[in-house]
């Protein structure tokens, strides 16, 4: 399949990021103190989603994918919809609570994720649409 190869390695290192986000979020992020209860309370809800979901489906479609199985098709649909899904759920938290806007590296650091995940997100649901027959 045409830019399975290129979309495997994308799909390989957003599951390899993810963990790596969790890992400094766990070690570093949730000792910040200008960390809400809210923020800490909202964030603490998504590694059930992204370690237990998102990054299975990530790795199964880079696996897939990289091997050119067809099924990887669907498993690039599924993690794609998670993907923009969660990007759209972040950011709207994100956009609400002002974190954005609590200092440049706050905002460039949360921005960055969420357009890449709703991007990379849309990109891998119409790639899989375009595959299916």
């Amino acid at each position: 399949m045409k830019g399975s190869k290129a979309l495997g390695w994308v799909q390989a290192a957003f599951a390899v990021g993810i963990v790596l986000w969790w890992a400094a979020f766990f070690l570093v992020f949730r000792h910040d103190p200008t960390n809400t209860k809210e923020y800490l309370a909202f964030e603490g809800s998504f590694p059930p989603a992204d370690l237990g979901w998102l990054t299975p489906l990530l790795a199964a479609s880079a696996w897939g994918n990289l091997r050119g199985r067809r099924w990887a098709i669907s498993t690039t649909l599924m993690s794609g919809a998670v993907l923009v899904f969660l990007g759209l759920l972040d950011s709207s938290f994100n956009l609400r609570n002002g974190i954005y806007a609590r200092s440049l590296t706050d905002g460039v650091l949360n921005a960055s994720i969420n357009v890449a995940c709703l991007a990379f997100g849309l990109a891998s649901v119409v790639w899989a649409f375009r595959r299916q027959r």
